[in-house]
């Protein structure tokens, strides 16, 4: 593995990568971990005195672009997508070379995530685990805009209060995924996941792809989680691994069609939305993913079929089951929500074969911090223009 140093005197660390005239190129040999200095490259620096030569930055791109990571003061947003699109990781470190090195050689000696055990990965997820709920946050990265079924109980908006799914006070771009989860980290370091969860379904674009290949490159050591309706997962259990993602929700309400057409009104190309959810939850837990399957109570509609719904998915692989009381909403919107008595049996007769999360809230699609505790949204996207649904 190859490491650049944005360095003056090959010593220190002290330079902007956008100022940088000089990077210190160091190999490291994964098996045994020993390092060698190669070479200092000499830079034609892009920037100075506030102008930038787009011409130079290119170079200065190119002249790191078999490193796997660059160590600098700081890098501009525009010159971190441009490495990251080269497979080069920045990190934001000032600090002696051999000194940097001997820390990263110890992150690179750290248990692998895929080797964790998925009790390890649920433990720190405050979706899946009682003992993380409070104490642990996620961020949800409003990347995705579009979805490709319409659930009768939907009813996505762009707005700034109401706390609940499919809302977002803006859709983001993929390309700022990393930048938002580092000024999430500042204003909650508790943060340990970095989720997607909409406004849309995950899956039905290529923007939460785009996104988590982005941000896990950045923040490998944070565990990324996605929620989906299912319809895409299958097949994409590969590919979500090699992005990072270890927990995957996936939101099933029926378990047999008649049950189905009740809840949801339309299927994009009018496939097998059920037969879909299910082979997507045994790949992705054969692969490794900690799996939580989320279901809406809908009384008089899905109220006596939860615990097929949880058959079903245990069957599947599923680890963890959410039951979500429903919000009185579009096709729903006179139906009453579930009773605590209500929630409580269908708990019971689905705990029969999956273990229930209780501790569930209704959260944005652009939530951040500690569930249950201020959510942190507002100040995250403050002053910042957000797109609606345009883009999907």
């Amino acid at each position: 593995m190859r490491l650049a140093f944005a360095s003056n005197d090959g010593v220190f660390v002290s330079q902007h990568f956008g100022h940088s005239r000089r990077f210190v190129i160091v190999d490291i040999d994964e098996k045994t971990y020993r390092y060698s200095f190669v070479e200092a490259r000499e830079n034609d620096a892009p920037c100075s005195f506030g102008e930038h030569d787009e011409a130079k930055f290119e170079n200065s791109v190119a002249l790191i672009s078999d490193c796997k990571v660059l160590f600098a003061v700081k890098a501009g947003n525009h010159a971190k997508a441009r490495l990251q699109l080269n497979g080069v990781q920045v990190l934001e470190k000032p600090g002696f070379i051999e000194e940097l090195i001997v820390e990263y050689i110890k992150f690179l000696k750290r248990p692998l995530f895929g080797e964790l055990k998925r009790r390890d990965v649920i433990d720190d997820h405050p979706c899946f685990s009682a003992k993380a709920h409070n104490t642990k946050g996620r961020l949800h990265l409003p990347v995705s805009p579009a979805c490709n079924i319409r659930c009768r109980f939907c009813a996505r908006a762009i707005n700034a209060d109401e706390n609940r799914p499919g809302v977002a006070a803006g859709v983001l771009k993929s390309e700022e995924a990393v930048e938002i989860v580092g000024k999430a980290l500042e204003l909650c370091p508790e943060i340990s996941v970095i989720g997607i969860a909409g406004p849309g379904d995950t899956l039905a674009s290529g923007h939460a792809i785009e996104a988590f290949r982005n941000v896990h490159a950045a923040y490998p050591d944070l565990i990324k989680c996605l929620s989906t309706n299912g319809l895409e997962l299958p097949g994409k259990a590969k590919e979500l691994w090699g992005i990072g993602v270890r927990t995957i929700t996936v939101t099933v309400n029926a378990a047999t069609p008649e049950v189905l057409h009740k809840v949801v009104s339309w299927v994009k190309g009018g496939r097998d939305l059920i037969s879909a959810q299910l082979a997507g939850i045994r790949e992705c837990s054969e692969i490794g993913m900690a799996v939580k399957v989320n279901t809406v109570l809908i009384p008089g509609i899905n109220g006596t079929h939860i615990a097929a719904i949880a058959k079903a998915a245990k069957e599947a692989g599923a680890a963890r089951h959410n039951i979500i009381p429903l919000i009185p909403q579009n096709e729903f919107k006179g139906t009453p929500p579930p009773t605590c008595e209500q929630i409580e049996k269908s708990r019971q007769e689905a705990g029969q074969y999956l273990e229930q999360f209780r501790h569930c809230k209704h959260c944005r699609a652009d939530a951040c911090g500690i569930p249950g505790e201020i959510d942190l949204s507002k100040q995250l996207y403050q002053n910042r223009e957000l797109e609606t649904f345009s883009h999907g």
